[in-house]
């Protein structure tokens, strides 16, 4: 065992996560399940960094203090491991869904299994089928501590199932790739399964939240706060990669908002940031998988869409359109939602970003003017 290169290791982990979550204290702007959830998982990880040495360091090690620091040190890295991979599960589902209905009614069930691995740490200090502290002070490790290691695959694969499974529904995750949070620890924790007296578990979780961290920042940047949808700088991304690679498949669609000043002046500005987000909402449930929705100036919106030709999109416009004639017959709103809309194909080759924005654009607005005399 190489105590300096395991305390090395840790300290750095520790100090990783702990200028993080600094950082992000003094940054942040609110306090939800989401934040908790993350927060938690950065506060087991900065502690396990700190107790993994010190059990290291007992080891063996003769007397009452350096008995009960190895019993109850390893007693916390199982427990900081059953419940930081639970606590990921539901992080990820928050960071997917933001749904804490969803929340309640899936893991409210899914917590006996982690509760029930909690409490039997507790009798493990009694009857030591996951690991004991011979008279000699030393750490063993017994064959029923695959339990530990199984339950914690079994949380990756779950993470990764909700991860694709919400994918494939909607195409749409890009700046949270979950392998920068998973590799590094099961890279680490199946290395120190397999090669006891190594310690590369602890600094793996905090290279994995670290970097899980830096990619959803990427998100920050490069999403809309209000709404949800990319933006604008986003959009300049989207056409690269299109005039890059385009198989000359894709539609452009503006949508503006009819009526929107009459909503700020009537109901407000707050009524009016609640009329874009409740368009963003039916435009997102619109465009599932094969698309990228921007909001791209105040109440104009922006997707790339792919589709066969112009009926296919005159299709999504009438099913749009739909959608808001259902959120409007709800009356959840004291306003009613309205859009002008105009659509145009990229010409690859021929079309740059701002000649195909202009074309979409005045296409919008020979819809609006038109919509505007049928109302006449």
């Amino acid at each position: 065992m190489n105590f300096q290169a395991i305390l090395v290791a840790n300290i750095t982990g520790f100090i990783m996560i702990f200028f993080l979550y600094v950082s992000r204290f003094i940054t942040r702007t609110k306090t939800d399940t989401e934040e908790n959830a993350f927060n938690s998982m950065m506060i087991l990880t900065m502690i396990g960094c700190l107790v993994e040495p010190l059990t290291f360091a007992v080891d063996g090690v003769p007397g009452k203090l350096a008995r009960y620091i190895n019993l109850l040190g390893n007693t916390y890295l199982y427990y900081a491991n059953g419940i930081g991979s639970f606590l990921f599960c539901m992080y990820v589902d928050l960071k997917l869904y933001h749904d804490r209905s969803r929340l309640k009614t899936i893991y409210a069930k899914l917590s006996y299994p982690v509760g029930s691995l909690q409490l039997s740490l507790v009798f493990n200090l009694i009857f030591k089928f996951y690991f004991y502290v011979d008279e000699n002070n030393v750490y063993h490790r017994q064959p029923a501590v695959s339990v530990f290691f199984i339950y914690m695959l079994m949380c990756a694969f779950y993470s990764m199932w909700l991860y694709f499974d919400y994918k494939h529904k909607t195409g749409d995750v890009p700046f949270f790739p979950i392998y920068m949070y998973l590799v590094p620890i099961m890279v680490g924790g199946i290395l120190q399964m397999i090669f006891y007296g190594i310690s590369l578990s602890w600094l793996g979780a905090a290279i994995g939240i670290v970097a899980l961290y830096m990619s959803l920042q990427n998100q920050m940047t490069y999403k809309d706060g209000l709404t949800g949808l990319y933006n604008r700088l986003y959009l300049e991304h989207a056409m690269f990669v299109i005039n890059k690679n385009s198989d000359n498949g894709y539609y452009g669609i503006m949508l503006d908002m009819d009526y929107f000043k009459e909503i700020n002046d009537t109901y407000g500005h707050s009524a009016g940031d609640q009329a874009l987000v409740d368009m963003a909402d039916i435009i997102r449930k619109q465009f599932p998988g094969r698309s990228r929705c921007f909001r791209y100036a105040g109440d104009e919106f922006i997707i790339l869409v792919r589709a066969k030709d112009d009926d296919e999109i005159r299709e999504i416009e009438d099913e749009l359109r739909a959608r808001v004639d259902v959120f409007n017959n709800e009356g959840i709103r004291p306003y009613k939602l309205a859009f002008s809309m105009g659509f145009d194909k990229f010409i690859k080759g021929v079309d740059d970003e701002d000649s195909f924005l202009q074309k979409i654009d005045e296409a919008m607005y020979e819809n609006k003017k038109q919509r505007h005399l049928d109302v006449r």
